[in-house]
């Protein structure tokens, strides 16, 4: 009996270090190169979006937001832990305001992040509407409005975090109150963080992919019966050939920034589609973990069964930071655009630097 025991507690404790070291290690070999990797992707799209002309569509804005809360949140949720592995005291487990500060910041930029990336989806399916009441819907006009009430909304909601949130009188750790606050935080993680903004992207998405194909066999129609009309023309002005030049070019000049105007939304389109897509695939395994977490919270766990969730909570919080580290380089993979506009950023600054 006695010697079961001792296997079981050395099983357990041999787990329990294994886990210790691997969180160790992928803090020290993870969340460095993340946090230098984030800095760079992020600062380089808001400097992508906010330069002409990308800067003049609605849907940039929001990408714009959201790379400056990716940045937040990098800078805020990954710092501490780095500064940990090189044998630097976090001071949110001894400073109170620095361990209420960070959580609201942290939540504050996150839960920007998502609303806007939900408002970039649902921009999308505004602009790719055959109806043009609908696209007017997408416009400056209403984003100026939208921006600043979404803001102060959130940052109203998570004072919550100010007076929820606190350290332990020992310093060793920096934590939501037991009892209702953290139940009510846990709901919230489930719906506002979780269920709600995967469920509003990907029921976007599937509206934008519909109303693209439209589009597209819309403009082949159209494609159609512009050619028809154009033989018309030509056929009816082979007598005055000035003037058919004259027309042929003037229609040529509209087209031509037409196309420019259509490619651009085009490309943030697909933008918008790729950034919904990598976020579900990032983000919704945090989601599982979060809603199990709710499940199982009344349960008699063992120091193993403890181990697991632990390290578990590491992994699915790795995954949304790799999340707001990729968006650059994942623009960068998808869109010609962006690709030209990053290249011409780095053109000027190498010449500037050259003169």
């Amino acid at each position: 009996m006695t010697s079961t025991i001792v296997s079981t507690t050395s099983g357990t404790s041999v787990l329990t270090g294994i886990f210790a070291d691997v969180r160790v290690q992928l803090t020290r070999y993870v969340y460095c190169p993340l946090f230098i990797l984030g800095n760079i992707g992020n600062i380089l799209n808001i400097l992508v979006f906010s330069r002409e002309p990308l800067r003049t569509s609605v849907c940039s804005i929001y990408f714009l937001i959201v790379s400056i809360a990716n940045l937040v949140s990098i800078n805020v949720g990954l710092l501490t832990r780095i500064l940990s592995t090189l044998d630097v005291p976090d001071p949110s487990r001894n400073v109170a305001w620095y361990c209420k500060g960070r959580a609201y910041i942290s939540g504050l930029s996150l839960t920007i992040a998502r609303h806007f990336l939900c408002l970039i989806a649902i921009d999308r399916v505004l602009m790719t509407s055959t109806r043009a009441s609908i696209r007017q819907l997408s416009s400056f006009k209403i984003a100026r409005w939208i921006l600043p009430i979404s803001c102060l909304s959130w940052a109203i909601f998570y004072i919550h975090t100010l007076v929820g949130y606190e350290n332990n009188r020992t310093g060793t750790s920096c934590g939501r109150q037991a009892g209702f606050y953290s139940t009510f935080t846990t709901v919230c993680t489930i719906s506002i963080d979780a269920i709600i903004p995967i469920i509003t992207m990907a029921i976007f998405t599937l509206l934008l992919i519909k109303q693209i194909r439209a589009l597209r066999l819309r403009r082949e129609r159209n494609t159609v019966i512009t050619i028809r009309q154009v033989t018309t023309v030509r056929s009816q002005m082979r007598s005055t050939t000035t003037n058919a030049i004259s027309y042929q070019d003037g229609r040529g000049q509209e087209f031509n920034g037409h196309n420019t105007e259509r490619q651009r939304e085009k490309q943030l389109t697909r933008l918008s589609f790729v950034q919904v897509l990598i976020y579900i695939i990032f983000n919704l395994p945090n989601a599982v973990y979060v809603v199990y977490m709710l499940i199982v919270t009344n349960e008699k766990k063992t120091a193993d069964r403890s181990a697991i969730e632990s390290f578990t909570s590491l992994f699915v919080s790795i995954l949304t930071y790799i999340y707001c580290t990729l968006n650059f380089y994942i623009y960068t993979l998808s869109s010609v655009t962006y690709r030209a506009k990053t290249k011409q950023i780095f053109q000027q600054c190498f010449q500037k630097r050259h003169i």
